[in-house]
């Protein structure tokens, strides 16, 4: 494994517009996040694992696709969306979740839902800051609706959103997401979503990555085995701890810190280094916009 000591600074993520929009919304879209040849690599690698191994009329879905294909592995920590994961979790972001998806014409059709335990959702515990921050990169034109188009509600994520939702009916307010390939949205897991059917031509391919706190656990345990040339930052995000719960609630002094930038509190006496407690952008700066 390549690794360095050296301590990267953090990835830029929210500026002070796009948490107005996210905290507000529940939602925030970038175009051109991708660059064309990163799209072409990203679909190139989709070609060569998958190919034509779908099945029509279903949602095909590849789970931890870093860890079968590792050419996807430039995903755990791009510099285009890891700042805002950053944002928000600090030094003990994890990367939970990396699937891909490909919804081929007629395909089954999402009914509303938002992302996580339905009983006792998230927000319960948390209502500000989401505890499953989603990223998906757009690999197909999207230009109109029933394209398998992400549709939301805006302002459903907010703790005194009360209205529930199901089937696939619209609902009042929703929103319809068209956008270009290369494509990045960012939205939070409390938010009510659902897919519009694909009544296209085309198929629509697309990756979601999902950071929580390392403590949220329920998604996948990454083997360190299983990647032989993971970054420091790379490793780091993908938590290979197996299933040692202390080390997921708190992590071991080598990973910390994650990356320059968390502003430290003066501790009374030295402490070890992954004890010092380290407050977030969110608590810095965002939360007083």
């Amino acid at each position: 494994m390549k690794m360095t000591e050296e301590i990267k600074p953090a990835p830029p993520g929210f500026t002070d517009e796009q948490w107005r929009t996210f905290a507000a919304e529940g939602l925030l879209h970038v175009e051109n996040a991708l660059s064309e040849k990163q799209v072409e690599e990203l679909l190139g690698a989709v070609n060569r694992y998958v190919g034509g191994a779908t099945e029509k009329e279903h949602t095909n879905k590849v789970e931890n696709i870093i860890a079968k294909h590792h050419e996807f592995a430039s995903l755990i920590d791009l510099e285009t969306h890891i700042g805002y994961a950053y944002d928000i979790f600090g030094d003990q972001t994890r990367l939970s979740q990396n699937d891909l998806f490909m919804r081929p014409p007629g395909s089954v059709i999402n009914h509303w839902h938002f992302d996580g335990p339905r009983a006792v959702p998230y927000r319960v515990f948390s209502p500000v800051l989401p505890l499953k921050l989603r990223i998906g990169y757009w690999l197909t034109d999207l230009p109109r609706e029933e394209m398998g188009n992400f549709v939301y509600i805006p302002g459903s994520h907010l703790p005194d959103y009360e209205a529930e939702h199901a089937g696939i009916d619209e609902v009042a307010g929703q929103k319809v997401l068209t956008c270009r390939k290369g494509s990045m949205t960012i939205f939070g897991a409390n938010l009510w979503h659902r897919i519009q059917p694909n009544h296209s031509d085309v198929t629509r391919i697309n990756v979601f990555l999902s950071y929580t706190p390392t403590w949220v656990n329920g998604y996948y345990f990454q083997n360190l085995e299983d990647y032989p040339d993971l970054t420091r930052e790379q490793r780091i995000l993908l938590r290979p701890y197996g299933k040692s719960q202390e080390d997921f609630s708190r992590p071991p002094a080598q990973d910390q810190p994650l990356y320059l930038g968390g502003l430290e509190r003066p501790a009374p006496e030295p402490v070890e280094r992954h004890k010092v407690r380290r407050l977030t952008r969110y608590e810095q700066h965002l939360r007083h916009l």
